[in-house]
Formats: structure tokens, sequence, C-alpha cells
């Protein structure tokens, strides 16, 4: 029995797979060459248009997933499930990408790799935490509807980290030497700002298309389950 799985035209998927590869080796050079470097942090501070951009992903991807398993648990329908899950596994990624790009600008910003008294990589930290707690609960639990359903109320709790995250340096009166809020810095320089938006632009195409491909990837492998079973 063969089946066989067309999302999109193949022309969909190469034009998008040009545009992300595009964007991004243009937002990197772009970055490397193009904006002026602050003199009390040397070229490391050019990190800064990977890692907001990164960054931003990481928060955006717990918040769909809890929008995803919000229509779940309502409708019941494992579509959701999937796209829920597959927004955190991004999420978790993007995460990682953080985690590596934070403290080489940390060091060059603030002289030390972590600063443990900053309120929004405490934050980050926790939201990582419960994105692994995520998935390590929901490959523990038995049954397909009950691993779905545990999932969603767990992506609230990532949801909840995110927003929390996004708001330590703007809810607390002294959230550390984190920087403030990159949007409501009015004093950014315009090539500072072109750059970053760049990236902001190049990284979100990324994460749209391997949120595709992994989607595509999940619809497959439950494909495959179904088969299994019919067969068994």
């Amino acid at each position: 029995m063969e089946r066989k799985i067309r999302i999109f035209h193949p022309a969909f998927d190469i034009g998008f797979y040009l545009v992300v590869c595009t964007s991004l080796v243009f937002a990197v050079i772009f970055s490397l060459v193009y904006p002026n470097v602050i003199l009390e942090q040397g070229l490391s501070h050019r990190i800064f248009y990977l890692h907001v951009p990164v960054a931003w992903v990481a928060l955006y991807g717990p918040v769909l997933s809890f929008l995803f398993s919000l229509i779940f648990l309502f409708s019941r329908n494992m579509f959701w499930d999937r796209l829920a899950f597959t927004a955190n596994q991004l999420a978790f990624l993007f995460a990682v990408g953080v985690l590596f790009s934070g403290p080489i600008w940390a060091y060059s910003a603030w002289g030390v790799p972590w600063d443990k008294t900053d309120a929004r990589l405490q934050s980050f930290f926790i939201l990582c935490i419960s994105l692994v707690s995520y998935f390590i609960f929901r490959y523990l639990v038995p049954g397909k509807t009950k691993k779905a359903i545990l999932s969603a109320y767990l992506s609230v709790l990532c949801a909840v980290s995110a927003i929390l995250t996004w708001g330590a340096i703007r809810w607390i009166e002294n959230p550390g030497n984190h920087p403030g809020s990159v949007l409501g810095k009015g004093g950014m320089d315009s090539d500072m700002k072109q750059s970053m938006w760049l990236g902001v632009i190049a990284f979100h195409f990324l994460f749209l298309f391997l949120f595709l491909i992994s989607n595509r990837s999940e619809k497959i492998q439950d494909i495959r389950s179904k088969l299994k079973s019919e067969l068994d």
C-alpha cells in the first residue's frame, strides 16, 4: 500500500528554501560589514544581530504552542497537537542558540558570561527547563490522546515562562545588567536598526521554513504509525 504526501507544490518548497538561504546570508554579511561597532564591546557586539532575532523566535514558539494547544483542548483534533509540538521543538532549538550566543555577548559587555543576578537570564533559563520538561513528560506518557492532553497543559507552563522572560526587563524595577527593550531604544542608530530588522526577518523566515518541514515530518510519522497498526 502506497501513500503520497504533498502539502505544498515542490516549486513552493524550492522557492521558500532559496528565500531563507538568501535572506540569512544577506543578513549575516550585512551585520558584519555595515553597522558601526560599539567601542566598549568591540567586534563581539555584532553577535547582537544574531542573538536578538534568535531570542525573539525562541519566545514566540511557546506562545504559538499554547494557542495551538488551546485549540486542541476544545476540538480534540490531533492536527493542533502536532502543530503545538512542532512549535515547542523549534522554540527549544532557537533557545539553545540563545544559550550559546548570549554568553559570548555578555562576556564582552559585562566581563562575565552569565550574570546570576540578571532577571532575564534567570527567566530564560527557567523557560529552557520548562521546554525540557515538556518533552520528557510527552515521551513518558503512554497513549496518544493522554500524551496530547498533558502536553497541552504543559504548554501553558512554557508560554508563561516565555511571557515572563519577555517582561523581565520591563516589569522589574532593577532587572540586572541586561539591556532594556530593543524597540524602546529611540537612540539606536539607523544602521543598527536596519541590521537588526534584517536579522529578525531572516530568522523568522528560517523559523517558518523549519516549522513546515518539522510538521511535515511529524505527519509522516503519524501516517506510518497508522499504517503499521493496520498491518498488525
